[in-house]
């Protein structure tokens, strides 16, 4: 009787499930800390950490669409989650994320602080208070790393616009006395060089795009294990890989959806394992089951 070793403990359990159950289970988020983020990841937890300084420091991490960025973010905040309030203890939010996209005004930032450190009734509240609000809560919350995303698309607004908004972020900073980990794309190092002080405190690290090699060799397999199949897929054979960067064009994004829907497919065909086949019927086949209750 196979023992399934290729899976994780978690995806050998899911072996069990119902078919149905078991394809909805290929679609939740999942995010593989690969050699291209693990590094990143103790960079910004090394920074969460250490003594609070008098010049918080940053990190741009910049990349194309579908790279990878957003879901770097979303694990540093489930790695790093937010705690209740008890007793002895009041709750604590040690990371928050919001995006600049549509950011016109050092209002909006604030506004968006508050709106991530999930404070109401802040309609009527003018701007001088809502940046007051924001710290004091983010003091209290404890709160240890800013995750800005897109942070290029203040090059959409007025340069005074640009100066303002970018002024905010700083005054975060600063004033929290916290690092903050910038995401975005190509442009992003652009809109950093818009302020010589924020850009002589941030480090860039660039997210490329997938190549056939070990580096994606070595996330396949770590992916492929949390794929409750049964049979082995091997997907980190060379034939498979460059098949799989020639069909998705080397995105992450476009990668991981794909393996997503080829593994449904195998395990509703019964082949139970990810062929080159299913791999390419997957940019358009849809799976059977009914996916209405999968939280994803």
């Amino acid at each position: 009787m196979s023992t399934y070793s290729h899976l994780t403990e978690l995806a050998r359990q899911q072996l069990e499930l119902p078919d149905n159950k078991r394809v909805e289970t290929l679609f939740h988020g999942r995010f593989i800390a690969h050699e291209r983020v693990a590094e990143i990841i103790h960079h910004c937890e090394h920074l969460m950490h250490k003594p609070r300084g008098t010049r918080p420091v940053g990190l741009l991490v910049f990349g194309p669409n579908g790279s990878g960025k957003t879901a770097l973010g979303d694990a540093l905040q489930r790695r790093n989650a937010s705690s209740g309030a008890t007793l002895n203890q009041p709750a604590t939010q040690p990371t928050l994320c919001f995006s600049m996209s549509g950011a016109r005004e050092a209002r909006e930032v604030y506004t968006r602080l508050l709106l991530a450190l999930r404070c109401p009734h802040i309609r009527t509240l003018t701007g001088d208070q809502r940046r007051e609000m924001g710290l004091t809560l983010a003091k209290a919350a404890d709160l240890r790393l800013l995750i800005v995303d897109e942070i290029q698309d203040v090059l959409l607004t007025t340069p005074r616009q640009q100066a303002l908004a970018l002024l905010a972020v700083k005054d975060i900073m600063n004033s929290l006395k916290v690092p903050v980990l910038a995401l975005g794309t190509e442009d992003a190092r652009i809109s950093l060089e818009a302020d010589q002080h924020l850009k002589a405190r941030f480090k860039m690290h660039k997210l490329p795009i997938w190549q056939c090699d070990e580096y994606l060799g070595n996330f396949l397999s770590l992916y492929e294990a949390t794929l409750a199949l049964k049979k082995p897929s091997h997907l980190c054979g060379h034939l498979m890989m460059k098949l799989i960067v020639k069909e998705t064009g080397g995105q992450l994004t476009e990668i991981v959806e794909r393996l997503q829907y080829a593994a449904a497919l195998a395990v509703e065909s019964g082949q139970e394992r990810i062929t080159q086949e299913l791999f390419r019927e997957a940019e358009f086949a849809i799976p059977k089951t009914d996916l209405s209750e999968c939280q994803g």
